[in-house]
């Protein structure tokens, strides 16, 4: 391992083909997510830095090919799903709840984030 960073100090080698070429090794020989891959190779980015080996942020970007990661749409529930989970909920608390959550589009987390005071009765 000292050899690897003594020849990176001295110029032999470059440390963006190092790092390259581990994304491409990566990428072929083990079956891993596209965000796997790339906090693998960050890591070693991250370790070299640590041995007073700079790398560029600009030239990272350049010179290391790192897969894009591609992110899934996220679809809503259709009616017919939310009327399923309603008759599977078993307690009012949790049916008031997620009726809460349909009906207002919100976040769970806003949901539960709801005070007493915040609510306005209307009668």
């Amino acid at each position: 391992m000292q050899m690897i960073f003594a020849q990176i100090k001295q110029g032999v080698l470059d440390p963006y083909d190092i790092l390259s070429k581990y994304s491409g090794y990566l990428q072929s020989s083990y079956n891993i997510s596209t965000l796997t891959l790339k906090n693998r190779v960050v890591t070693v980015k991250n370790f070299f830095e640590y041995f007073d080996i700079e790398i560029s942020p600009r030239k990272f970007k350049l010179k290391v090919k790192l897969p894009r990661i591609v992110r899934k749409n996220k679809q809503a529930l259709s009616k017919e799903d939310i009327i399923d989970i309603l008759n599977a909920c078993s307690d009012v608390r949790l049916k008031t709840y997620v009726m809460l959550l349909a009906a207002a589009r919100m976040h769970a987390t806003e949901a539960l984030s709801i005070r007493i005071k915040d609510l306005n009765y209307v009668i």
